[in-house]
């Protein structure tokens, strides 16, 4: 009786400290979890990238583009206009050609406080069709600043993009609002849809 009851003890001894050690372990495992950062968090808690993908919250990411005056046009070109609408477009494409003469009015119809364009040439940079970009802007009556992609926008920006014209817009600290929208519109189909942006922007931005 006295052997069985040393070896029940010595059982009980043994499972307390598996137990005990189990628990060491656990609590050990739960502290490494709580202090290592999630994978894909940003380490600057103040800044907000927005999505990767080009649509509704994206934020466009830094670029320095040459417009087709020689000029560098960066992101501080939306910090001027409570909108920007960027139309992407290419020589190559008729629809685009064709909607550039109704583009080129709306800036007119709006303060420029409120409202701009910024036109992208997809197919540029290439000597060839940087020429032909400025003949369609100017027989087109196109004032409004067209930038030549630089390597920032061909992979960020354009990356989402498979089809001229497209267009999305932008508020003043360079995020996408509303829809990106596929496909040529008139000038009346376009001002419905500014001014409907500009009423659903938030006050005082």
């Amino acid at each position: 009786m006295h052997k069985n009851g040393t070896s029940k003890l010595t059982l009980l001894v043994a499972a307390l400290v598996v137990i005990l050690v189990a628990v060491i372990v656990v609590t050990a495992l739960q502290d490494v979890h709580k202090n290592t950062p999630a994978t894909g968090t940003t380490t600057d808690p103040g800044t907000t990238a927005g999505p990767s993908t080009l649509g509704t919250g994206y934020v466009v990411r830094p670029f320095s583009a040459s417009d087709l005056g020689g000029h560098i046009i960066d992101n501080t070109f939306f910090a001027s206009q409570r909108l920007t609408m960027v139309n992407v477009w290419g020589t190559f494409c008729g629809p685009c050609i064709r909607e550039m003469p109704d583009l080129a009015q709306l800036p007119g119809e709006f303060p420029s406080t409120e409202f701009a364009i910024l036109g992208v040439i997809a197919d540029t940079p290439d000597a060839a069709n940087e020429a032909t970009a400025r003949q369609l802007t100017g027989s087109t009556g196109v004032t409004y600043t067209n930038v030549i992609p630089d390597r920032s926008i061909m992979t960020e920006m354009l990356g989402d993009v498979s089809v001229v014209p497209t267009t999305f817009f932008v508020d003043r600290t360079g995020k996408v609002v509303g829809e990106v929208l596929a496909g040529s519109r008139s000038k009346a189909e376009w001002m419905t849809v500014i001014q409907g942006m500009l009423a659903n922007l938030p006050a005082g931005s």
